[in-house]
């Protein structure tokens, strides 16, 4: 829905999406969209010395918020959370949605999607969302009273205390549950008829949106003569405090999204190195790579190594303070790259060890071994596998040291994976 008086500018190719394509005004042509201003009154409620990266990324998620780009179709009036998380369903809107991006260093990409879920999350407000009656900023269907009434008006509600230890996709189907337990209670104060009615098929499914479409009570949106009236339903709410109370409840259900989406983003390394990487028994090498971290500026530290066909022993582990993210002062402009390097995002820190080359006591023997780094943050996460399978170089947590009896020419000595 557009919050706005000027459909003119509206590009023509927008004038071919109905149902739910424009929820909670989420493009702002004269200023904030609704979905904006919701996920901005998240934000300052999330207390940013525990979730700090939400502080740093705040205008990414902002900007995230507003897109349209996770609905499953046009006509669908929600989205499969889980895929935005995962990037499961390798749509190209998802733009690999928010762990592949993140896992593979595209930090500015991973923020984005964490807004577009919140997107989707605060959809779910929305009652017309909830039991997917079809409304429309375009010709052939009306937008819907609720997002039209909040357009203009933003007084939230009581923001509810909502339990963030749940996964980031949760809080969707949460969301949408909540305001479906509501729907048979918020009546049209004059006919006492519902002002939203989900299909039977819709009432059945888990998720609403993925049925029959539902429709407006007695066969119009009256929702907006109720607000103007102002009367209040018997033993109930206006039809304003119920837009107040669902954008509360957008606001509630955001704020522990992201909260729950910080804890669970895992650490990362960055350009792991060996120096040498061919090295004669009980030479010394120099370990680097540097810790990446978006939460918390602490993480531990084990170093492993692993003989081609054996078992991975521990070589050395320890803890790590990382240093704040660097001001990312990258806008992509010219000569400038379109990525933000990681360290502009996240806690980090460059670390170089020093092995001697010994295990049990004994130098090791010729043969080629994998030597890998691996962190735990405090919220318990560790690297995940995929970084080292996805393609991606930099975020590989392993390199192959070669062990030979002769000394190694200085080429193969200065070399590195």
């Amino acid at each position: 829905m557009l919050n706005k008086r000027t459909l003119f500018l509206v590009p023509p190719v927008l004038l071919g999406l109905s149902a739910n394509a424009f929820s909670w005004g989420s493009i702002g042509i004269l200023g904030p969209s609704t979905h904006t201003r919701i996920a901005a009154k998240a934000l300052k409620l999330v207390d940013t010395r525990v979730y700090p990266d939400m502080d740093t990324a705040a205008q990414l998620i902002k900007q995230g918020s507003t897109s349209e780009a996770g609905h499953e179709g046009i006509h669908n009036g929600g989205g499969r959370l889980k895929d935005w998380w995962t990037g499961g369903d390798g749509r190209s809107t998802l733009k690999g949605g928010v762990l592949p991006n993140y896992t593979q260093l595209r930090i500015t990409d991973a923020y984005l999607n964490i807004g577009r879920m919140c997107h989707l999350t605060q959809d779910q407000a929305v009652p017309a969302h909830a039991s997917r009656v079809p409304h429309s900023i375009v010709l052939h269907l009306p937008p819907d009273g609720v997002e039209k009434y909040t357009g203009k008006n933003h007084d939230f509600g009581a923001i509810p205390q909502v339990d963030n230890s749940r996964q980031p996709y949760e809080y969707y189907q949460e969301l949408q549950n909540e305001t479906r337990g509501h729907l048979g209670e918020w009546v049209n104060p004059r006919t006492q008829v519902p002002f939203w009615v989900q299909s039977e098929e819709g009432a059945r499914l888990t998720d609403a949106t993925l049925g029959a479409p539902g429709s407006y009570g007695g066969g119009a949106d009256t929702f907006l003569d109720a607000a103007a009236s102002n009367e209040r339903i018997p033993g109930g709410l206006t039809a304003s405090e119920i837009a107040a109370r669902q954008l509360g409840m957008a606001a509630g259900y955001t704020k522990a999204l992201v909260e729950s989406a910080s804890r669970e983003l895992p650490p990362l390394v960055y350009g792991v190195s060996l120096y040498p990487n061919v090295a004669t028994p009980g030479h010394k090498v120099e370990i680097a790579f540097t810790a990446l971290e978006n939460r918390t500026p602490h993480v531990r530290y084990e170093i492993g190594l692993r003989p081609a066909g054996g078992q991975r022993r521990a070589l050395m582990s320890g803890e790590l303070q990382l240093e704040e993210p660097r001001p990312a002062f990258n806008t992509g402009g010219d000569n400038q790259p379109a990525q933000p390097s990681p360290e502009e995002n996240l806690f980090n820190r460059r670390v170089s060890l020093k092995w001697d080359g010994i295990l049990d006591g004994k130098p090791l023997a010729e043969g080629t071994y994998t030597i890998d780094v691996q962190l735990m943050d405090d919220d318990g996460n560790m690297v995940p596998a995929s970084v080292n399978t996805d393609g991606v170089t930099e975020n590989n947590t392993s390199r192959d040291l070669v062990v030979v009896n002769t000394e190694p020419s200085s080429d193969l000595s200065l070399s590195f994976n």
